[in-house]
Order: structure tokens, then C-alpha cells, then sequence
């Protein structure tokens, strides 16, 4: 009977060890375990947030032979370094349906330099060397191969690529269907609010000017022989940009219509659009 009574104060003893309160140690690993759990899941639901905010719209771009500067449609509103009119031939990529935005810029750089601020609008008071920066982290973040177009690329697929209709504008002969300037905005607008042109692709006449990769320089002499994948000038003190922007004149907005800058300006005028290095489509 004694023997019993022992073992029953044993089990007695078990059973209270098991359900005994935590101890002020394992009370803090309990606290600190579950504080980390909160702030991952919150940093899980940054990240998710952050990459649909910077998931661009691309539009695949079949690559093609155009004819690149003042073409028969331009009529005589060319500008001397549009001339000559030249073929040139681009392989394919991808580029995005819009311009970056203000707010994609800013879940990149942590601000928004933008004199005229609006979410939606093209991001603008950017270098060019400022649109390098941005771009080598938004692909660490994402795990992409975005970069700026050549001039050749903006202009083929400002054209509509192998879909062209050889409008003057991007997507219209009309220029109040396709693009914000001087007559009709006088301030930055948000993107994608004209119509698209042939390959689905919007503003890329007005609104602002786009920066590309090229240093600005004269178009070749040989009207003949077939550019491939031209990169611009081998040097220069400016960079090309496309487009034309919402103060300007209906002559800025063609798709031969060239303009340049320097590479550490920044201006209220000028963005940027991206492309993605990509053989064929999703």
C-alpha cells in the first residue's frame, strides 16, 4: 500500500511538472518567436505588394526591317536629323505599355522627384543616369532584365512594328486621339488615357519626352545597306530621347521627330519607358 502511495505522489508530480507555468525564460522565447512570425508575414506582404505595384505591362515586339527617320508620311515637318531615311532592322523585345509611373518610381527610390505629382503620371525630373540607378534595382528586386530602348527600337515600335499602318503619330494621323500637347493639355497627364496605337502601346507620342540608351549623333550616309540593331553613337555629350510632351507642338510628337540631352539633366518634360530582353512571347 506504502509502495502504491509513492508511485501515485510520483505520477502526482509528472502531471504537475507538465502542466506547470512557463518560466520567465520561455515566456520571451515565446514572445520573440511569435514577433518574428508577425514581421515576416508583414515583410511577405510588402514584397507582394511592392512586386504587383512594379509588375509593367510589356507588349511583345516581333522584331522586323523598317524604314527609321523622315519617312513619306512625315511629309515636310522632318527636322535635318531625322534625314535620311534609312533601313534598319531590330530584333525582337519587349516594351512596356506605359511610361514608369510616379508611384513605381517611388517604391524603387524611396521618392518621387516629380515637379508635377500624380500617382499615375510619367515619372519625370529624372537623369538618364538616374534612370540607370532605377533600373539596376528594380532588376535585383525582380529578377529582370529591364532596360532603356535604342533609339531604333522606341521608334519601330512607335511606329506599330510589324503591324504598322505608317501614321505620323503613334497610332493615328489624328494627333488628338493619340497624344497630350500643347493644344489640348498644357500639363502632365496620367498614363494611358489616349489611345493605343498599333501594338497596344500608349503615349508614346506627347505627354513627355522618353529617354533612350543611344548618344545622340547623325543618322548613316548609305541610304542602302541595312542597319542591324543599331546602338547610336559609339560617344557623345547627350542622349536621345523620343516623343515629343505635353507643352510642345504637334511636330514634336511624330515618330521620326528626334530630340537630345544631357545625361545629368532632369527636367519636368522628360520619363522614361522600359523594355525587357525577350525572344518571344509569354
Amino acid at each position: 500500500m506504502k509502495r502504491l502511495t509513492i508511485t501515485l505522489l510520483c505520477a502526482l508530480g509528472l502531471l504537475l511538472n507538465v502542466f506547470a507555468a512557463p518560466t520567465k525564460a520561455e515566456k520571451e522565447a515565446a514572445a520573440k518567436a511569435a514577433q518574428e512570425q508577425k514581421a515576416n508575414a508583414w515583410r511577405a506582404d510588402q514584397i507582394a505588394r511592392k512586386k504587383a505595384i512594379l509588375n509593367f505591362k510589356t507588349v511583345f515586339v516581333e522584331g522586323g526591317t523598317f524604314m527609321m527617320g523622315c519617312t513619306e508620311e512625315q511629309e515636310s515637318e522632318c527636322f535635318k536629323p531625322e534625314r535620311p531615311a534609312h533601313p534598319v532592322f531590330v530584333g525582337s523585345f519587349a516594351i512596356c505599355k506605359y511610361c514608369v509611373s510616379q508611384r513605381q518610381w517611388k517604391e524603387v527610390m524611396g521618392k518621387n522627384p516629380s515637379e508635377i505629382q500624380n500617382d499615375d503620371a510619367p515619372v519625370t525630373n529624372i537623369t538618364w543616369n538616374d534612370a540607370q540607378t532605377f533600373i539596376k534595382r528594380l532588376n535585383e528586386f525582380m529578377g529582370k532584365n529591364y532596360r532603356l530602348p535604342t533609339e531604333a527600337e522606341w521608334e519601330y515600335a512607335a511606329r506599330g512594328g510589324t503591324y504598322s499602318e505608317h501614321f505620323k503619330y503613334s497610332g493615328s494621323n489624328e494627333i488628338n486621339q493619340v497624344a497630350w500637347y500643347k493644344e489640348n493639355s498644357g500639363t502632365i497627364r496620367p498614363n494611358g488615357k489616349r489611345k493605343e496605337n498599333e501594338l497596344e502601346i500608349f503615349d508614346m507620342s506627347g505627354n513627355v519626352w522618353e529617354w533612350c540608351s543611344d548618344w545622340y549623333g547623325p543618322y548613316p550616309t548609305d541610304v542602302e545597306t541595312e542597319l542591324i540593331n543599331p546602338q547610336g553613337a559609339d560617344e557623345g555629350k547627350e542622349r536621345v530621347v523620343r516623343g515629343g510632351y505635353f507643352e510642345g507642338p504637334a511636330i514634336f510628337c511624330r515618330v521620326s521627330c528626334r530630340n537630345k540631352s544631357e545625361p545629368t539633366y532632369s527636367s519636368s518634360i522628360i520619363g522614361l519607358r522600359l523594355v525587357e530582353e525577350r525572344t518571344g512571347e509569354e
